[in-house]
């Protein structure tokens, strides 16, 4: 895998050197959320192959389809819990996975990269955006906490639009 490319927007010199300190460990992060969705699946995708060689209707879950499930959730939350504020975990887990995942875009892309903005000491943004597609974007509030900097929030938004919608998960 590339590394992904941290490009400076909008930042007060003073501010920029905190790129190279807060954008790497939630690449990571990212990065790691979106092998866990990729596995997830792919396992998903076998027990669906399984239940239907045994005739069972694509529909009806299974206890090994829910026994998944519990797996995605409880991994995700000791994935992101460490790095989120309780704003953000207050929603849970994420609620999905698929094919693909959802920052395939970042880590497919040929030269990946991601936007840094930080006009003040008390917050940070990074954005990513698909340069395949513009068809979604999206972009993680970093606040300090004591010592570290956490994830207090994150937004997506669709197409050539301005406004930002809330992501309840990372």
């Amino acid at each position: 895998m590339e590394a992904v490319k941290i490009v400076i927007e909008d930042t007060p010199e003073k501010f920029q050197p905190l790129a190279e300190v807060l954008v790497p460990p939630l690449v990571e992060l990212l990065r790691q959320r979106n092998e866990l969705e990729r596995e997830i699946c792919a396992r998903s995708l076998k027990l669906r192959e399984e239940q239907a060689a045994a005739g069972i209707p694509p529909h009806q879950s299974t206890p090994a389809e829910e026994s998944l499930w519990e797996e995605y959730r409880r991994r995700y939350l000791e994935l992101v819990t460490p790095r989120c504020t309780e704003k953000l975990l207050k929603w849970g887990a994420a609620g999905s996975f698929g094919k693909p995942a959802k920052y395939d875009y970042l880590f497919d892309a040929p030269e990946p990269a991601v936007y840094f903005t930080m006009k003040s000491a008390k917050k940070a943004v990074v954005s990513t955006e698909n340069p395949v597609s513009y068809s979604y974007r999206y972009r993680f509030i970093l606040r300090p906490f004591g010592d570290e900097w956490k994830i207090d929030g994150a937004e997506c938004a669709f197409g050539d639009r301005e406004e930002w919608g809330v992501e309840r998960t990372m």
